[in-house]
């Protein structure tokens, strides 16, 4: 298959879709490869590296989608981008519940698109884990930053001092953005609590880390925490789906002054109903004095580590899709799953739900 590897256009989006490594496996496999030149730049991979595996090196990113069958990328694709993709295969992060334009868009122009982050196993989103793990150990650490008197915040000090009190961290949401943000927070010192509906997984959650503070989520509960709360962490998450408003623009009053809204749901359309996308270049607003902090693509601040975990993660499933194509997926469920839209029609159910449009059984129409 023809495998296209687009530089990502997203403001400071540094990663890149297949590394090296990805590459070499794939054209092991008779692959041919078309990456856009300097695409691997920010993770750290020259065209050379890419050159000298056997990939075509090319200078647009309009070659790369017109060369190819399958296109590869990080980030969800611009308008632009999709226009250059009928009738062609896509396989990156999608979120497309969080965006009706780009679904009516992929539609229109007939594009196969497969999402990284809509594949379950086991209870887990395999392909979403790692940038998880990354977005929620730095959504603390960029909070801590955003806590600085210098950056406009409290002047606190997360850890508190043997005089002073440590910072009070509330996290919404303990799957895999919420434990990496509760363990960077506990070992930092700050006083951290973290929600959940499921109690069972709390409880386990307590057993393993005893100095973290939990409780059943529930709005009563967030109202009674934010008055003391110095960081909020919103890491809800329903796969493929919008997660809900956990809390609403009435509720900023509860908070203290330049207190800190971090919302990693911000892809699925956030958890917060003041939240709105922001970038690496300009990553905060203010809404009635309360900091929000809501960048969509927070793994690419650490884009080495991130491009190589996401690679580790996507590496298989791309290699099955390139060897055995749409065709492949009636025989894969796990890669169905991915599948999002094909041929004109909507096969996601979560995607439907969130703008009330037409879904399509994937077997029927494979």
């Amino acid at each position: 298959m023809k495998i296209g590897v687009p530089k990502e256009i997203i403001s400071q989006e540094y990663r890149v879709s297949i590394n090296p490594e990805t590459a070499k496996l794939l054209i092991e496999s008779s692959h041919q490869l078309y990456i856009q030149k300097s695409a691997g730049d920010g993770s750290g991979y020259s065209d050379e590296d890419y050159k000298s595996l056997g990939c075509e090196i090319v200078d647009t990113a309009s070659e790369v989608f017109t060369k190819s069958d399958l296109i590869v990328k990080v980030k969800e694709p611009l308008n632009e981008e999709v226009e250059m993709m009928r009738d062609k295969m896509l396989f990156t992060y999608l979120h497309l519940s969080s965006s009706k334009k780009l679904t009516e868009k992929l539609l229109e122009c007939n594009v196969t698109s497969l999402a990284y982050e809509t594949v379950v196993i086991n209870n887990e989103t395999p392909m979403l884990k790692p940038m998880s793990e990354i977005a929620g150990r730095l959504s603390l650490l960029d909070a801590i930053e955003l806590l600085k008197k210098s950056k406009g915040g409290k002047g606190k000090l997360i850890s508190g001092t043997s005089l002073s009190d440590p910072a009070n961290v509330l996290i919404i949401g303990a799957g895999i953005v919420g434990i990496n943000a509760m363990q960077m927070s506990l070992g930092l010192g700050a006083n951290t609590t973290i929600l959940d509906i499921n109690n069972e997984l709390l409880t386990t959650i307590k057993q393993q880390y005893p100095a973290v503070n939990i409780g059943t989520s529930s709005k009563e509960l967030i109202e009674g925490l934010l008055p003391i709360a110095d960081i909020v962490i919103g890491a809800v998450l329903t796969p493929g789906a919008k997660p809900p408003t956990v809390i609403n623009r009435q509720m900023l009053s509860l908070m203290q002054p330049k207190s800190i809204l971090s919302d990693v749901a911000i892809d699925q359309g956030g958890c917060f109903e003041t939240s709105k996308v922001t970038s690496h270049d300009d990553p905060t607003y203010e809404v009635d004095g309360i900091i929000h902090y809501c960048v969509r693509n927070i793994p690419s601040a650490v884009p080495f580590t991130a491009t190589n975990a996401l690679n580790q993660s996507t590496r298989p499933f791309i290699a099955r899709l390139a060897n055995d194509g749409v065709e492949g997926l009636k025989l894969n469920k796990n890669l169905l799953m991915a599948l999002n839209t094909h041929q004109g029609h909507l096969v996601n159910q979560e995607v439907a739900d969130a703008h009330d449009l037409k879904f399509s059984d994937p077997i029927n129409i494979l």
